[in-house]
């Protein structure tokens, strides 16, 4: 099976088909993409067995297609060749309530701030569904969202519908996010609890200082609530340029990952995560999309889900503070993978 990305951006009417017939180039450390162009798949961490991948987005591989499906979908294909019926068991309810006592015990004892606990679902999907019709779906369903189906032999095959800018733009001016507090969406003017906006807050604090390093003009807008499909969620944009526009994978290998997914001090609680969680998050809370001639349009990897011939692993996660309510972070999870599972149904 060819590598290929296929993407559509939030409100697009087109969507965006890449493929080549060589393996991607596998990335060791983000930093090693400055300078580089393509289609990059970043994991949560980079590791042997989980590398980043970038496609070379090189030559006439990229076509624009029209969202109906009419035409142009031949290069994704049906399913990849592999299941997921070997992997390990989905998180189950005791699994996330061990997860949940081991992480808190350590946010009450203050050796981190915040801490991002997640989990998979492992779900049967409709026998007439294809990647393809997945993709389509998930187009017409979340119109708000970046929404991306992409395969390498390296990462599998993965679909996204992701809320979460991590960078976009170019010489013009970037962009990127602090997205953090969730809740089903009743109206932008609900009321947000007092963990919610602190959750919010800390995002933003290290975003803003995380610019700091590379970036000039400096702006941001917000708290305020936003809407991605039937979730709410907090969010303050930021506004900058860059230096050097050549050093956008140092600038990547700084940032990456945002408290937004992995917790506070951020290095300490990257490790903890990787040595605690129950499950390997792979690529979910990663990022993807196209970068190169100092442009980036990059999409934190939430909402997602890896997909197999026969079930599909669908991934979501919660931000704790020492605040956090163990049933209130099991149903907010519950509330993300929806999002995913609405996809797999044969409505």
């Amino acid at each position: 099976m060819k590598p290929f990305f296929v993407y559509r951006e939030p409100f697009e009417k087109v969507c965006h088909c890449y493929t080549q017939p060589e393996p991607p180039a596998v990335i060791r450390q983000l930093s090693e993409l400055d300078g580089r162009e393509g289609f990059v798949i970043a994991p949560f961490s980079c590791s042997t067995d989980c590398p980043a991948c970038l496609l070379d987005g090189q030559g006439g591989g990229l076509r624009h297609l029209p969202l109906d499906g009419s035409n142009g979908f031949e290069a994704i294909p049906d399913w990849q060749p592999d299941d997921l019926t070997a992997e390990p068991a989905d998180c189950t309810r005791a699994h996330y309530h061990a997860d949940f006592i081991r992480f808190h015990s350590e946010l009450e004892a203050g050796t981190y701030r915040k801490l991002v606990l997640a989990r998979s679902a492992v779900e049967h999907k409709a026998g007439t569904l294809t990647p393809r019709t997945v993709f389509l779906k998930a187009c017409e369903r979340y119109p708000r969202s970046y929404i991306a189906l992409f395969y390498t032999a390296q990462t599998g095959m993965w679909l996204i519908a992701s809320p979460e800018i991590l960078l976009r733009g170019g010489a013009e001016g970037y962009q990127t996010m602090a997205l953090a507090g969730t809740m089903r969406y009743e109206g932008a003017d609900r009321a947000w609890s007092a963990k919610d906006r602190e959750e919010q807050r800390l995002v933003a604090d290290y975003i803003r200082a995380g610019l700091q390093p590379f970036a000039d003009g400096i702006a941001e807008n917000g708290p305020y609530t936003t809407r991605a499909a039937h979730l709410a969620h907090l969010r303050t944009d930021f506004h900058f340029r860059f230096r050097d526009t050549l050093r956008l994978g140092s600038f990547l290998s700084a940032f990456h990952p945002t408290p937004a997914v992995c917790g506070m001090p951020k290095e300490a609680a990257c490790r903890f995560i990787l040595r605690s969680e129950h499950l390997s998050r792979s690529y979910y809370s990663g990022f993807s999309g196209r970068i190169g001639d100092g442009r980036a349009m990059l999409y934190v990897t939430l909402r997602c889900m890896q997909l197999s011939r026969t079930v599909c692993r669908l991934y979501a996660g919660g931000g704790l503070l020492k605040e956090s309510i163990e049933e209130n972070e099991w149903q907010e999870t519950e509330a993300k993978l929806d999002t995913m599972r609405q996809l797999l149904r044969s409505d």
